[in-house]
């Protein structure tokens, strides 16, 4: 009877260490997917940081072209709004113009630069106006 009882603890160690190993296996399973898992997301993660940083720098230089484009007229520009336009050729020899009229048919600018002045004084009036342009 001694066999009989050592076969039967034996065989239930045996199903306890089986059942153990496999739950064991299960974890790590699990635990290797959850790896995966994050190590995808970690990939994603890493690729849209390089997209944007990709997309900053495009940005960064899209602003300063901007940036440039408004604070440096080039020859032949024109800048417009709904009140005047003004047209701005250089040669390149020292000297450059300026030419700004009104954007509406019935005005006209008159212009004015009075003793000391650093700038040319720019005023619409309408076309019936008999005010003429003065340089001093």
């Amino acid at each position: 009877m001694n066999k009989n009882l050592i076969i039967k603890v034996l065989g239930v160690l045996l199903i306890i260490a089986v059942a153990n190993w496999y739950v064991d296996s299960q974890k790590l399973h699990d635990a290797q997917n959850q790896i995966r898992t994050e190590q995808t997301a970690k990939s994603k993660a890493t690729a849209q940081m390089e997209d944007l940083s990709a997309t900053n720098d495009d940005l960064t230089d899209q602003n300063k072209e901007l940036k440039d484009s408004q604070t440096h007229i080039k020859d032949g520009q024109q800048i417009k709004n709904d009140k005047f336009t003004i047209d701005y050729e250089d040669d390149g020899d020292g000297d450059y113009t300026l030419t700004v009229y009104p954007n509406k048919k019935g005005e006209r600018l008159i212009a004015q630069q009075g003793d000391g002045a650093q700038g040319l004084e720019i005023v619409n009036v309408p076309k019936t106006d008999k005010r003429t342009t003065t340089a001093n």
